[in-house]
């Protein structure tokens, strides 16, 4: 019997890399349950619930009570039971304190994932109480950001552009974290890529690499929870002023 946290958070990877990490750890927690992981992958394993936004809005506390509600019940077929909540990030606060319920008092072989883009989102009181599981940035097919970072790496190596040019390609990604981080590590990627591969020369691959060095530092401004505007404006600047500490 393989023994795992009875809280996990999955964070990063894009929803659907999300998803198939938390199938991949039901499995292996319930790996001695006969017939478990068919009825997983089958969506019919009759102790796992699910647990997302109510018509695009929020997750309310009314939805966590009533989870509360099944845990309290015996395993219907399991030797335990389960529970994924997607989208965590969109749990109010109210919902959330609820959920410490269950977070500080696990039941048996009871297990709880949360799934987030963003888990600065959360209470620290909830983040303090699941095991972590982070599955990076997910980045986009470079074809659909390819005029982009051409745009930024003439900025970047050949002085060409200006502050005002690169915010305004920057601020198309302030939608949402993810975005951001496609863009900055699909960036950093095309940049790796040149200076590798000998494509530049020495004074540009120089320039190159500060860019490879900003980009990883914004990457983690991103992770940190820092606001997805203020590391694009910081990477705009850094760009013009030629720095490497951003």
């Amino acid at each position: 019997m393989v023994s795992l946290s009875h809280a996990i958070l999955i964070e990063g990877g894009g929803p659907g890399g999300r998803m198939a990490k938390a199938v991949e750890l039901l499995k292996i927690h319930f790996e001695d349950d006969a017939f478990a992981s068919e009825k997983i992958d089958a969506g019919t394993f009759e102790d796992l619930f699910f647990i997302e936004p109510e018509d695009g809005k929020d997750i309310k506390v009314g939805q966590i009570e009533s989870l509360i509600s099944l845990f309290i019940q015996k395993p219907f077929a399991s030797t335990g039971k389960a529970c994924v909540i997607t989208n965590g990030e969109r749990m109010n606060e109210y919902a959330q304190n609820k959920l410490l319920k269950l977070l500080e008092e696990p039941m048996g072989r009871d297990m709880i994932i949360i799934l987030a883009e963003n888990a600065q989102l959360l209470l620290p009181t909830i983040r303090s109480r699941l095991m972590r599981v982070w599955l990076g940035y997910a980045l986009p097919e470079e074809a659909e950001l390819g005029d982009d970072i051409k745009s930024m790496t003439a900025a970047l190596i050949y002085g060409k552009g200006s502050i005002a040019e690169a915010n305004f390609i920057l601020s198309r990604y302030e939608g949402s974290r993810e975005e951001a981080a496609g863009f900055i590590g699909s960036f950093q990627l095309f940049l790796r890529s040149l200076v590798v591969g000998n494509q530049l020369k020495q004074d540009h691959a120089i320039k190159a690499r500060e860019g490879v060095l900003f980009a990883e530092k914004a990457l983690k401004g991103l992770e940190r929870g820092d606001r997805v505007r203020y590391v694009l404006r910081r990477m705009a600047l850094s760009m013009r002023a030629g720095l490497v500490n951003i």
